[in-house]
């Protein structure tokens, strides 16, 4: 759908036998979930309402670029649908009521994924001795930056509340969220911080910055629910792929009050944070290779 690797007809075949696929997809699905953490299945039935909107509404401007190999594809989208929509009923009134599995590993199994994940022998306790150390040292250098922005904001604070580390970063923080975007500005803000970050790493020659842009979009909705953003560049082997740097809005169903309470949180500043360096769980240059 998002990258021209081959003609449209092509692309079109390939999506045919992905959409056939599907309720197989399902039926096993239904087999193998038994009792999932409750967050994953809401997770999920978010994002299969995402599919169902996909399936129905997003391939249009593909299909539109094969006509003649997208004729008879009609049937096909509509009992893809109704069988997601069938998957979806499912998760809500079947999965979900039972959905009584617990989402951590237990200790057990945490320290030998630790192992793996970090590459180290170290134990759990050290590793821990390691991070609280680091996190004592990282909230001093946050007191310290934060200190100056609190006598600029807050001009009339006495000496005892310029000595509380908390409520001076608190506060800082705080007044920095104030500036943040919302649904309708997020992905042009995005935008445009890229645009600000790709110039800089360019005239520093920082790092190597693809001659390809990187295309900033809304984040598909069958792909939401774990981040609110994340990189997602070509295949190692493919030639000229884009590279999509994908933002969400929040949920449509989200109170006014939670949307205001997250983008403070990814305010202006977090935002410039994330469109840099931290997409997905993953350390990467949005705006250079993998």
């Amino acid at each position: 759908m998002a990258r021209d690797f081959a003609p449209a007809e092509q692309r079109i075949l390939n999506l045919r036998k992905r959409l056939e696929g599907i309720p197989a997809v399902i039926a096993q699905a239904k087999t193998n979930l038994k009792h999932s953490p409750k967050i994953h299945t809401e997770t999920a039935i978010e994002q299969t309402q995402g599919a169902i909107s996909l399936v129905r509404e997003g391939l249009s401007p593909l299909l539109n670029q094969g006509p003649q190999v997208a004729k008879d594809l009609g049937p096909i989208q509509e009992k893809t649908a109704k069988a997601l929509e069938d998957y979806k009923t499912w998760l809500q009134k079947d999965l979900l009521p039972r959905s009584d599995g617990d989402f951590r590993l237990g200790a057990d199994k945490f320290c030998k994924k630790l192992r793996f994940a970090l590459a180290s022998d170290l134990s759990m306790e050290e590793i821990m001795q390691r991070a609280r150390a680091d996190l004592a040292q990282t909230q001093k250098a946050i007191y310290e930056t934060a200190l100056p922005l609190y006598k600029k904001y807050f001009p009339n604070a006495d000496k005892k509340a310029l000595a509380d580390k908390k409520k001076v970063t608190s506060a800082v923080l705080d007044k920095l969220a104030e500036q943040h975007p919302d649904d309708n500005t997020v992905v042009g803000y995005a935008q445009k911080i890229v645009g600000e970050a790709t110039e800089f790493a360019k005239q520093r020659d920082l790092v190597a910055v693809p001659e390809k842009p990187l295309e900033v979009i809304v984040m598909p909705e069958f792909k939401r629910g774990q981040a609110i953003a994340y990189c997602d560049p070509p295949g190692p082997l493919e030639q000229n792929g884009k590279r999509f740097f994908a933002v969400a809005p929040t949920p449509k169903d989200w109170s006014a009050q939670r949307k205001e309470s997250f983008f403070k949180e990814y305010n202006n500043y977090m935002c410039r944070d994330l469109t840099r360096a931290r997409s997905d769980a993953r350390t990467l240059f949005a705006t250079g290779p993998r």
